[in-house]
Order: structure tokens, then sequence, then C-alpha cells
């Protein structure tokens, strides 16, 4: 059991939920991550707004960390890898991905994701739109599925709105905690990147949110 995790089922499958914002398929050695955001900073910074640089490096040996306690065979990221156009902190990920030559990557493009084709692939990793494995369907942004009639029966995963939920206590105190939402026929990864802001949601009945807290996963759910 890696340390920390919480297993739930998703559509009769086994998960791990990992305090690192990720999710394990062990059954499919198939790790799940969203939301990079890597270059972020520079992008700011480029822009005259001051960003520590560390913040992407950090990002990167956060994920290295994590693969490297986890051994996935596949790295499946669902979106938003980079955040803007090629610069030092793109350089970084390129030296990081020569060093994994096992492992399998894969990005299903997002909205910040506008490097041309020829700059993912040089560094190995897969493009898609989407992706489907077995009941499940790999996206984005859940917006883009629309009227679509070919998910019937798949259970969707995604990434884009950075959830999160707000706790209150006593007086005005109140704080913003990470999450992984789990609805009937979806769900939502958290932003792994740690400067990418966040969107408080509000779950219905039915609904499930498992917080992350000093490296736990918190079962939000009642009943």
């Amino acid at each position: 059991m890696i340390k920390n995790a919480k297993a739930i089922n998703l559509n009769h499958c086994r998960f791990l939920l990992l305090p690192q914002k990720a999710i394990y398929w062990q059954k499919k050695k198939i790790l799940m991550i969203a939301d990079l955001h890597i270059g972020k900073s520079g992008h700011f910074r480029k822009h005259g707004i001051p960003v520590p640089g560390r913040v992407n490096t950090s990002n990167i040996d956060r994920m290295d960390e994590l693969i490297q306690e986890v051994e996935p065979e596949h790295l499946i990221i669902l979106g938003d890898l980079f955040h803007s156009r090629a610069n030092k902190e793109w350089e970084q990920f390129q030296s990081w991905r020569k060093k994994q030559p096992k492992l399998e990557v894969s990005l299903v493009i997002g909205n910040h994701d506008i490097l041309p084709s020829s700059a993912y692939h040089s560094s190995r990793i897969n493009l898609f739109k989407r992706v489907t494995i077995d009941s499940f369907l790999l996206i984005h942004d859940l917006n883009e599925i629309g009227a679509d009639k070919d998910i019937t029966n798949h259970y969707i995963l995604s990434g884009h709105f950075h959830p999160a939920v707000q706790l209150k206590g006593k007086g005005r105190q109140s704080m913003k905690l990470p999450c992984f939402y789990f609805g009937h026929e979806q769900g939502i990864l958290p932003a792994f990147g740690q400067f990418t802001g966040t969107h408080v949601i509000e779950p219905r009945k039915g609904e499930k949110v498992y917080t992350i807290a000093d490296s736990q996963i918190l079962d939000m759910n009642t009943g």
C-alpha cells in the first residue's frame, strides 16, 4: 500500500487517491495527474509579476519523487502540462524526461498546452484530445463533452477546474483545501501544480469529495 493513499471504487475498478494530488490505477500501473502548469512562473515574470522560479522546479521535483515512490509504467497528464510558450522551464522538464527512459508519458491536451506537437513528440510524449481505457474516458475539461453521445457507460476523469472545498470554523475562520471530486458520472482531479489557484465546489447529495491536508486524504463524506 502506498503511504497515506485512500482506496476508492469507480465504475467497479479500484483506484488509489494520493495526497500528492494524483490518482493511481494500480492494476494498470497508470498514474494520473492534472494541471501542472509548468512555466507559469516564467510567464508571469515576463509580464513583470515577481514569482519565484523555484515554483516550477518544485513541481518537477514533486512529480519525480511521486514517480519514484509509485513506480508506474504509464503517466497520463490530464491537460495543462505547460502553461505558455517554450522557455527555460520547458528545458527543465525536457531534462527530467530524458532521465525516465522506461516511463510512458501521455498528455491529454488542455487549453494551455500551446506548444507545437513537435515539442511534445521530441520529449516522447503521446498527444491525445481524449483517452479511453476500458470504461473510463480521460479528458481535460468536462465542458468539452457537450452533447457527445459516444461516452455512454464511460466514467469521465478530468482536470481543468482545480477543485477545492472551503471549510468554515467558528466566527469568520475559513480555509480552502484542494480536493478530489467524484460525481455520479464524472470525477475531477485537483491541480498538481503549486501555483494554480483553486475553484471552490459545492458537492450535491450523492457526490463524493476527498480533501488533501497535511499529506493526508480526508474523507468528507457522511452516510
